[in-house]
């Protein structure tokens, strides 16, 4: 076989086949359709949600020679409605839409760059479900009370996940094959990986534990969100354990880890610092270097650390390959140095090192959203909690990504998890002002609509 690696067809738009739909998702998927366009903006996000997660990538509707999964047919459906009631209105552009509007035009640009022609209709279904994902979200998620809505919606589809999961984990039959997802579950080291409507057992494990954080938070928001909390709590818990994979069960550590350092969010500056000082340490003391911590947690937890570990000390190394606009050769850099199941590396890889940057900088700008407004929210300590939760979900998937990207409808979650982020500057406007009971609140947020000044953008569209 040859070594070099040949881009396979699925890294295209769609790749090949023919429309593939089974009579249950055709069934959902036109009745989300309906509901997208007809019922309030506030509740778009909930047929979009449930909808996008529950039918399988699998599931493809081809058209003129391109490919629509059932999230590009969504958010068509979306985009349709936002434009014809000229509803995009998301706020003013802040730093984390340009690091991702960057790292998105900047990467498709290198990929096709360094693929060729045949890149180009790999890299317009690329931005039309990245960008069409994340600001259709940000039009749909506004306030608190949308962000609430979200988190209910996505405890409800796990919950209503959790217990088909747990019974293919048990039986090796995945119950949701009638919505086109794999009938026979995968196994690893006698240990059945339940995967439900997701490509791959780690993807849907991830999402699940990532969420956990935002649905502990839930439970403060008052007596009526509880018994949703609780549903999405033991749902995250179930379907992590269900997928047998290390990576969610270390997303669900960082996630938890993230939501014990509640009490010391006043001294994150000094938590952080001696973090990097402790790994800079081992690093300097340890006989290999401080990245293979992970094949240790591997070795623990029964998952491919050591590959892990192995992929990110190769792309350090052969850093002068892939640095300019990324590289086609890691296949040659060793042993299944083709299976790049790390976020970070797949960045560098398929861009060079500004979209690896300016995919990190996603994170950075994040957390600098999240710092600023839970220290406005500090009076408000059912906002504070929810943002410093919101943190932790994205704390957990940095971690996450360390050991997998989401490649199919679970980049949903993703983009959700992004666009709430951007919208926990609403939850106080002014940090000094008293904050007003509950009930006096404008709608269901319990604050004010924003803390930025709103603008339309009538003339974003997404051409195909």
């Amino acid at each position: 076989m040859n070594s070099r690696f040949e881009m396979p067809d699925n890294l295209y738009f769609g790749g090949g086949g023919d429309t593939f739909i089974t009579p249950l998702a055709l069934v959902i998927l036109v009745c989300a359709v309906v509901l997208i366009v007809v019922v309030p903006r506030k509740y778009v996000v909930v047929p979009l949600v449930v909808a996008g997660l529950l039918i399988p990538i699998s599931v493809t509707i081809v058209v003129g020679g391109f490919h629509f999964g059932a999230i590009r047919v969504l958010l068509l459906a979306g985009w349709f409605r936002i434009m014809v009631r000229r509803e995009v209105h998301f706020g003013r552009i802040n730093s984390l839409d340009k690091a991702l509007l960057g790292w998105a035009l900047y990467g498709a640009a290198m990929f096709c760059l360094l693929w060729g022609w045949p890149a180009v209709s790999n890299r317009m279904g690329f931005l039309y479900t990245t960008l069409g994902s994340y600001f259709l979200m940000r039009c749909l998620i506004r306030d608190k009370a949308d962000v609430l809505r979200m988190v209910k919606t996505l405890a409800i589809v796990l919950a209503f996940l959790a217990p088909l999961l747990l019974r293919e984990h048990l039986t090796t039959r995945n119950a949701l094959a009638v919505l086109g997802a794999p009938e026979l579950s995968s196994v690893r080291n006698g240990e059945v990986r339940a995967e439900g409507p997701f490509l791959h057992p780690v993807i849907g494990g991830t999402l699940s534990a990532m969420m956990l954080p935002v649905f502990i938070a839930l439970w403060w928001q008052g007596t009526a969100n509880r018994r949703i909390a609780v549903l999405g709590g033991l749902a995250s818990l179930i379907i992590t354990v269900a997928s047998s994979s290390s990576t969610p069960m270390m997303t669900l550590a960082a996630g938890l880890l993230g939501m014990l350092l509640w009490s010391a969010r006043r001294r994150m500056k000094w938590l952080r610092w001696g973090a990097v000082t402790a790994l800079v340490g081992l690093h300097l003391v340890m006989n290999a270097p401080v990245w293979y911590l992970i094949a240790k947690v591997g070795r623990a937890t029964g998952g491919s650390g050591w590959h892990r570990a192995e992929l990110i000390d190769t792309f350090i190394r052969h850093f002068g390959e892939w640095w300019l606009y990324g590289t086609r050769n890691n296949a040659d850099w060793g042993y299944y140095m083709w299976d790049v199941d790390n976020a970070f590396v797949s960045s560098g890889l398929q861009g060079g090192l500004v979209t690896f940057i300016l995919f990190i900088a996603l994170f950075v700008y994040g957390f600098k959203r999240i710092g600023r407004a839970r220290r406005k929210a500090e009076r408000s300590p059912k906002d504070a909690r929810l943002i410093w939760a919101i943190g932790c979900a994205l704390f957990a998937n940095a971690v996450a990504f360390f050991g997998i990207f989401y490649f199919d409808q679970s980049i949903l979650a993703w983009y959700a998890l992004l666009a709430t982020i951007s919208a926990t500057g609403t939850f106080v406007v002014d940090p000094g002002a008293r904050q007003l009971p509950e009930a006096a609140s404008p709608g269901d947020s319990g604050v004010s609509h924003s803390a930025e000044s709103e603008i339309s953008v009538p003339e974003l569209s997404l051409q195909l």
